[in-house]
């Protein structure tokens, strides 16, 4: 009878952390993401390097985990490079996390886009990709689409 009743304790342990675990993964869903801000940090003949900030807001009551985000992100409708943030974020309850990335574009990806750029002094931004929310009955993906200014 002891043993049932630890087992019946341990299982009811376990399903309470795994409860809350996937509560917390499942909240990415309500979150708000935006880019906030892209900024050129350096730059040669052939390549340069940006730093894109991504604004996530937690209106939830919980924390929001993010397993990985991978993107694409465009500059003048011209896709810049692709990438992956590769490391689980946690957007605190009501809260908001930047989330920062550096990437290298190489000049020649873009083509006519970066000259209109330099033209226009100006480039429109779009960063597309997917949430990637870990759970124990497998991944649960979340699209994203995000444009700056």
């Amino acid at each position: 009878m002891r043993k049932i009743i630890v087992i019946t304790l341990v299982a009811v342990c376990f399903l309470s952390f795994g409860c809350t675990e996937l509560m917390k993964r499942m909240a990415v869903k309500e979150l708000d993401f935006s880019l906030r801000r892209v900024s050129l940090i350096d730059y040669d003949l052939t390549n340069m390097t940006l730093n894109v900030e991504i604004k996530a807001d937690n209106p939830n009551d919980i924390d929001a985990v993010i397993d990985r985000l991978d993107y694409s992100f465009s500059i003048n409708d011209k896709v810049a490079t692709t990438g992956t943030t590769a490391r689980k974020i946690t957007v605190k309850a009501e809260g908001t996390k930047t989330i920062s990335t550096k990437l290298k574009v190489n000049y020649l990806n873009l083509g006519a886009a970066i000259l209109e750029a330099v033209k226009n002094k100006k480039a429109d931004f779009r960063l597309e990709g997917t949430v990637y929310v870990d759970t124990p009955i497998g991944a649960i993906t979340f699209p994203i689409d995000l444009l700056y200014p």
